[in-house]
């Protein structure tokens, strides 16, 4: 897309002056286009390629966000509307172009004028790869090669729908124990700022004699008076550059997986999800045609997991040794014994997709069924890490406290 200046006379009458991204390179063919809309074009002068640039960046981080809720409903609209007989750039501009989310609303306009200037709508959502995903563009395109666009669009929407609530259902489980950790940080940090310093006053006065732990904590005290906002700032800076890292860099990224595949009760959450998102997402590939290979390919650009995407990546690896898709699955020894047999069934009777789609739709109810005990899991762990710092905090401010009064009874 390319950012063109235009002055022109609306079919309204009304002069506009602006600038308008437009599916084409050159001056005339935005002129052409514009007046197509009824205006008379005075001028349509193209704008520096570094300007369109910072002009789609702005946008990306100041405009209004796109929900995967809300482009499986638009794109659900447009299946409804083809299904009922409209024409797709009819359907495209009232389910996209016409939306209440601008950011969608404005890309939705986007993708009618590449139509119109004779993209197919697969050319057309290409430029948005980070909306529209590899699964999606290929339904799309499948559909408009069969002739059964509205049922491939609609396909892509419920897949959509599902990813959406086994995402937030992960979010939601996740969200719980960050609170709860959370607050016990906070609870700890009240101590050393406001309990600790008046016991190691009353300590300083009377010349105790301190513990190693009580001095420890009396220094972790003072750490958190005289730095805090070095302390918090540093906190606050290493947590926003683990997740800036984790979003861009792939390696850091990993590492970050695997730690989470090992924490308690974290581990079953991400096992749960990664399992569900990729037997659906293969279950849908493979109904719509796609083979066991290609549709693996497609999974690597979607799959958020490193772990689980190397462990695909070992399992198109086997295939393409000649391994059956059982054994390939097994190799990658990351997937239960439930999941290799449901494979191998769905292998030797032809009913690999609808194997898969059982998979999901189980492990979906395991992790609802998580989510909805996360509390009942995360309370043991909780109390024992915050009721062993409360003690590490007890024991070490009142074993001098003990001493003293023992010493003043002699």
């Amino acid at each position: 897309m390319a950012y063109f200046r235009y002055n022109m006379l609306s079919k309204e009458g009304r002069q506009k002056v602006g600038l308008i991204s437009l599916p084409f390179d050159n001056p005339i063919s935005a002129m052409a286009y514009l007046e197509r809309q009824g205006n008379i074009v005075f001028e349509a002068t193209p704008m520096p390629p570094l300007v369109g640039r910072a002009i789609g960046l702005l946008d990306q981080l100041f405009g209004q966000n796109i929900s995967k809720e809300e482009l499986a409903e638009a794109l659900n609209n447009v299946a409804v509307m083809l299904k009922a007989g409209l024409p797709l750039m009819s359907a495209l501009q009232d389910a996209l172009a016409e939306h209440n989310n601008n950011t969608l609303s404005r890309i939705g306009k986007e993708i009618v004028m590449r139509v119109e200037a004779g993209a197919s709508l697969t050319d057309a959502l290409k430029g948005y790869r980070n909306i529209f995903s590899g699964n999606v563009l290929f339904l799309i395109s499948l559909g408009e090669e069969t002739g059964s666009l509205d049922r491939t669009i609609h396909d892509a929407a419920e897949h959509m729908k599902k990813m959406d609530k086994i995402q937030k259902d992960v979010k939601s489980a996740l969200r719980y124990p960050m609170i709860v950790f959370g607050m016990i940080v906070i609870a700890m940090m009240f101590w050393l700022y406001s309990v600790v310093p008046a016991v190691a006053g009353v300590f300083k006065s009377m010349g105790a004699k301190l513990p190693a732990m009580t001095i420890m904590v009396i220094e972790a005290s003072d750490v958190v008076i005289n730095s805090a906002p070095i302390f918090f700032g540093t906190i606050i800076a290493i947590v926003m550059l683990l997740r800036l890292a984790t979003r861009l860099h792939q390696p850091t990224r990993r590492v970050m997986h695997i730690i989470m595949l090992k924490l308690p009760v974290v581990k079953s959450l991400m096992h749960y999800y990664n399992q569900a998102f990729i037997t659906e997402y293969l279950a849908l590939m493979i109904t719509a045609g796609l083979d066991i290979l290609r549709s693996i390919d497609i999974l690597g650009t979607t799959l958020p997991n490193e772990v689980y995407k190397e462990k695909m990546q070992m399992v198109r690896g086997a295939l393409l040794q000649g391994i059956g898709v059982r054994a390939a699955f097994q190799s990658a020894k990351i997937f239960p014994p439930f999941v290799i047999r449901m494979v191998g069934v769905g292998e030797q009777s032809g009913t690999l997709s609808d194997q898969l789609t059982y998979i999901s739709e189980d492990y979906r109810v395991k992790l609802e069924f998580m989510v909805a005990n996360i509390g009942k899991m995360i309370e043991p762990l909780a109390l024992g890490i915050g009721g062993g710092l409360f003690v590490l905090l007890t024991v070490a401010l009142f074993t001098p406290i003990y001493d003293l009064i023992q010493n003043m009874s002699k």
